[in-house]
């Protein structure tokens, strides 16, 4: 008896010793789980930021179009430099200025992006946007060559067919106050369907491929974050809403797959034998096996949906302003007229090199219209920015061009439209990380060449054209944002025909 209950005293002991390791690791687990999150949360307390609601903490933000003009014009007048926020229970972190912005965009180890970037999934597709780690690096290095000065120059012409086009559509409204948003939107969009996809759409090229889903997305992401329990996955499939988003990227996806088909099949005596990116990627795909056909389906539907409401915006913004600044507009028109003198034809890469004063206009468009006011990165270790902060790792970082283009110890006039701030001269006096409409660093946006030989071969085009003026009644604008900053109720101008 006395040897069974030894027994039994050892097996419980024994017993006792394994559940209490198995309780410790647990805790040790948990502690390091939350260790960090537990360091960004003091983090948070010790910084100002605008007032938080229990459980969704700062995310009504995320659907609030107007905080462009409120929030945004006055954040670091109130709460300085490093702000902090909250999304549900999560602590972040808002950089202004360019000194701590460069010590997160300038370093390799912070390339990770943060979990809101999932939410975009389903919208942007899995490309350089939004992947992360080993499948970013190599995408980006398989990618980047296609970015060079030769091979941008051949998409000038493919620029310069659409502009024409829009011209050609405006022709009608001469004389007339009209949206241009929309105008222009369309004319991006024949861009990209030639250039990314392949398919000029206005010649006998298209008879086949059906309507482009490309202009129907639904951004989801703010939804989500004012309802937290839809931040899991598997509560959010089981809604309408996931249900339509992911029928949007279904259609994307397969829209591309024809394109691929397409391509592969197309009559090229019919076309204009333009190499688009889509065809590059498929090159790219027959030298590298591991970049494979679903990842040419995600990077494309990355360009044509990124590729729009940013270029977009920016070239409708650039006009606004120098219809609101006719002086500087008299500049540009000056400036294109030395360069064409009374020759119709179109623009090649020269010529848009010479454009200086135009590039000006569209940077200090860029400075007061980002076209993607917020971009967001997870740190991978700490950063300390001075003697009193440290970031810890794991920590997420929120980097606005909008606040930061306009801090007027680096842009003094802030609200002004100044194009010579970006003359050579004055880019040098700045800091590096003071304009950052395209990010920066290792992440910085891999097309922002093209958007601007792009902008310079519409906005060049029309002006060689029409003089443009602001619509009577309707000179001011209200920003909002869905991801990219766009001014409510369009932008309207008058085109004035220049021989007149």
């Amino acid at each position: 008896m006395v040897v069974l209950l030894t027994k039994y005293t050892n097996a419980l002991a024994w017993d006792t010793i394994l559940l209490g390791s198995f309780l410790i690791g647990i805790c040790i687990y948990t502690f390091k789980l939350l260790y960090h999150w537990f360091r960004a949360v003091c983090l948070a307390l010790r910084l100002k930021g605008p007032p938080a609601l229990p459980i969704i903490g700062n995310a009504l933000i995320a659907i609030d179009s107007n905080c462009i003009n409120t929030i945004g014009r006055t954040a670091v007048e109130q709460y300085g430099r490093i702000i902090r926020g909250w999304i549900t229970i999560i602590p972040c972190i808002v950089l202004a200025d360019p000194e701590n912005i460069q010590a997160v965009l300038a370093s390799p180890k912070h390339t990770g992006k943060a979990f809101i970037y999932r939410l975009l999934h389903n919208f942007l597709g899995e490309g350089l946007i939004t992947n992360t780690g080993a499948k970013w690096k190599q995408h980006r290095k398989l990618i980047q060559p296609i970015f060079t000065n030769n091979i941008l120059e051949s998409f000038i012409d493919t620029f310069s067919d659409s502009a024409q086009s829009l011209l050609t559509k405006l022709s009608a409204h001469s004389g007339q106050d009209i949206n241009i948003t929309s105008y222009i939107n369309n004319c991006v969009l024949d861009i990209l369907n030639e250039a990314v996809l392949g398919v000029p759409i206005n010649n006998n090229c298209a008879e086949d491929i059906g309507e482009s889903p490309f202009r129907k997305g639904e951004i989801v992401a703010p939804y989500r974050l004012v309802r937290p329990w839809l931040l899991f996955n598997w509560i959010y499939e089981l809604t309408e809403v996931a249900r339509r988003e992911l029928e949007q990227k279904q259609n994307l996806n397969n829209f591309t797959k024809k394109m691929i088909e397409y391509n592969k099949n197309i009559d090229k005596t019919k076309c204009s034998g333009r190499k688009s990116l889509l065809a590059m990627f498929q090159e790219i795909a027959e030298r590298h096996p591991n970049f494979t056909e679903h990842d040419i389906v995600q990077e494309i539907c990355t360009f044509m949906l990124a590729g729009q409401d940013s270029v977009g915006s920016a070239l409708a913004f650039c006009l606004y302003s120098l219809a609101k600044h006719q002086e500087h507009q008299d500049i540009v028109i000056k400036e294109l007229d030395t360069i064409f003198k009374d020759s119709s034809r179109s623009p090649n890469a020269r010529d848009l090199d010479e454009m200086c004063y135009l590039e000006q206009c569209i940077k200090e468009t860029l400075r007061l219209y980002p076209s993607v006011p917020l971009v967001a990165r997870k740190i991978s270790e700490d950063i300390k920015l001075n003697d009193k902060y440290t970031i810890p790792k794991n920590c997420t970082v929120f980097i606005s061009p909008y606040f930061t283009q306009r801090l007027p110890d680096i842009y003094p006039d802030p609200d002004n439209f100044i194009p010579s701030r970006f003359s050579r001269e004055e880019i040098l006096k700045r800091h590096p990380y003071s304009f950052i409409p395209f990010s920066a660093g290792p992440r910085n946006c891999i097309g922002y060449k093209f958007s601007i030989m792009e902008m310079k071969t519409v906005i060049s085009t029309i002006l060689r054209h029409y003089r443009i003026t602001l619509s009577p009644g309707k000179e001011n604008l209200t920003l909002s944002w869905r991801i990219t900053i766009r001014a409510r109720g369009g932008i309207w101008l008058r085109l004035i025909p220049r021989t007149s």
